[in-house]
C-alpha cells in the first residue's frame, strides 16, 4: 500500500509539473502580440468635466508631402504652459500619421508640435500648432481636459529649446466638427498665430469617438 500511494504522489506531481512547463512555454513562446488600443475607454474622474473621457483626437493638418519648415533645433518648442488653467506640458515634434491626421504623442500629458509648420518667431509667420490628446485609457486624464476653461485675453507661454520663452494672448477659443478643421488653421504664411488643440463636444464611441476639435488661439504678446 505504501510503495503504491508513493507513486501515485510522484505521479501526481510528474504531472503537475508538465502542466506548470506547457504554461510557462505558451507564454515565453513567439504568438501576435497584443495591443491595447490607445487612446480607449476611460472611466469619469470626479474632479473632471462630465464628457466622457475618451476617443481619438483627429486633428487635420497641412499637405503631409510639405517638407519641415525651416526651424533652427534652438527654435524648437518643448514645453507649453496656460498657468490660468493650470496647463503646462512638454512638447515634442511630431507629423502626420498613416490615416492622413496629425500624428500626436499617445500620452496626454505631452503635447506635439506639428513640425511641418513653423516654430514660435519664425519670419514667416504663420500657424504654430501645438496639440494634444484629451485622455486615454492607459495613460489617463491629460493636462488639456482644462483647455476648455481657457478665456480670451489669458496669456499662453511656450519655451524653447533654447531656453527662451515666446509668449502669447489667446485671441480666440473655438469648437469645429473633427472633420472640419479649416485648413487656415495650419497656414505657413501670414501674421504669427498659436494654435493649442485638442478633442472635444459629445463622445460617440460608434462615430470615433469625440465629435469636435477645441481650438485656442492666441497672438505674440
Amino acid at each position: 500500500m505504501r510503495t503504491r500511494s508513493a507513486a501515485a504522489v510522484a505521479l501526481v506531481a510528474l504531472v503537475g509539473l508538465v502542466v506548470s512547463l506547457v504554461v510557462v512555454w505558451s507564454r515565453l513562446a513567439p504568438g501576435t502580440p497584443v495591443q491595447e488600443s490607445e487612446p480607449g475607454p476611460l472611466a469619469a474622474v470626479a474632479s473632471a468635466s462630465p464628457e466622457p473621457r475618451s476617443g481619438p483626437t483627429e486633428i487635420g493638418r497641412s499637405e503631409a508631402a510639405l517638407e519641415p519648415s525651416e526651424t533652427s533645433d534652438a527654435a524648437r518648442p518643448v514645453r507649453v504652459a496656460l498657468a490660468s488653467v493650470g496647463i503646462e506640458a512638454p512638447v515634442r515634434p511630431v507629423g502626420v500619421a498613416e490615416d492622413g491626421q496629425m500624428r500626436l504623442p499617445p500620452d496626454p500629458r505631452v503635447m506635439g508640435w506639428y513640425r511641418f509648420g513653423p516654430a514660435p518667431g519664425a519670419e514667416s509667420g504663420g500657424s504654430v500648432v501645438i496639440a494634444g490628446h484629451l485622455d486615454s485609457k492607459r495613460f489617463g486624464l491629460g493636462p488639456l481636459a482644462r483647455l476648455r476653461d481657457v478665456e480670451v485675453g489669458q496669456p499662453i507661454e511656450v519655451t524653447l529649446a533654447d531656453g527662451g520663452v515666446s509668449t502669447y494672448t489667446v485671441v480666440g477659443v473655438e469648437r469645429f466638427d473633427r472633420q472640419g478643421l479649416p485648413e487656415e488653421l495650419f497656414s505657413r504664411q501670414g501674421p504669427e498665430r498659436l494654435r493649442v488643440i485638442t478633442c472635444g463636444g459629445e463622445y460617440d464611441p460608434d462615430a470615433g469617438g469625440y465629435q469636435q476639435n477645441l481650438v485656442v488661439t492666441a497672438v505674440p504678446a
